[in-house]
């Protein structure tokens, strides 16, 4: 397999750290580089991936966005920080969802279009249409949706007439996560900031070295 050479003329070799650089290209997590990674390199472990980064930050080929927070830190490639479109409480949210499975899984189940369809999207309904592709207990369903509800990712619709159980529905906010969870291709371009852990915005300088390509 080829190697790869940055703009700066770095050459970077072998599969986990070519797997590694070819997701940085927006703002993601280390848990999300790992889970890609693996598919390329399945023995490739989290000490592998931090080992990885490291090197990659001293040779000045990525940045961490909230160095601060000891869990949920995005990384990115230093000539792409310009060309992100999320916001720093975005990102930080994003990296919660994406720290339970369950969330996001419950979140793009209330997303999903049922114009047509007559039954409520009560947390039972959606436990019943994640039975083939997502198994949940409804627990399991009710604690993401409490958790979704509580960052307002998805709100109360309404009451079933029969027993009182909330319906849901997913919010503006909800779909804007979901979007940049599942796609991460906005082209849009916002000043970079550094994202602390307690969720407000510092402005950061623009990282764009000389002679790269955004």
């Amino acid at each position: 397999m080829a190697s790869i050479i940055t703009n700066s003329g770095i050459i970077i070799r072998g599969k986990q750290r070519k797997a590694v650089y070819n997701m940085l290209k927006q703002p993601v997590t280390g848990k999300r580089i790992l889970e890609a990674a693996r598919q390329v390199a399945p023995s490739m472990s989290y000490q592998d991936l931090r080992h990885i980064l490291r090197n990659f930050q001293e040779e000045g080929i990525i940045t961490c966005l909230n160095p601060e927070c000891q869990t949920g830190r995005f990384y990115v490639r230093v000539n792409y920080v310009g060309t992100i479109s999320q916001t720093s409480n975005e990102m930080e949210l994003c990296a919660k969802v994406g720290r339970a499975k369950t969330r996001l899984a419950v979140l793009k189940e209330v997303a999903k279009d049922r114009f047509f369809e007559s039954h409520p999207l009560t947390a039972t309904q959606i436990k019943k249409y994640m039975r083939e592709t997502y198994p949940l207990g409804l627990n399991h369903v009710s604690a993401a949706l409490k958790f979704l509800e509580k960052h307002q990712l998805v709100e109360i619709s309404g009451y079933t007439n029969k027993r009182d159980l909330k319906i849901f529905r997913i919010t503006n906010r909800g779909k804007t996560i979901l979007t940049h969870m599942t796609q991460n291709n906005s082209s849009s371009v916002c000043t970079p900031t550094r994202i602390p852990c307690n969720g407000t915005e510092e402005k950061l300088p623009q990282i764009i070295p000389e002679n790269r390509k955004v």
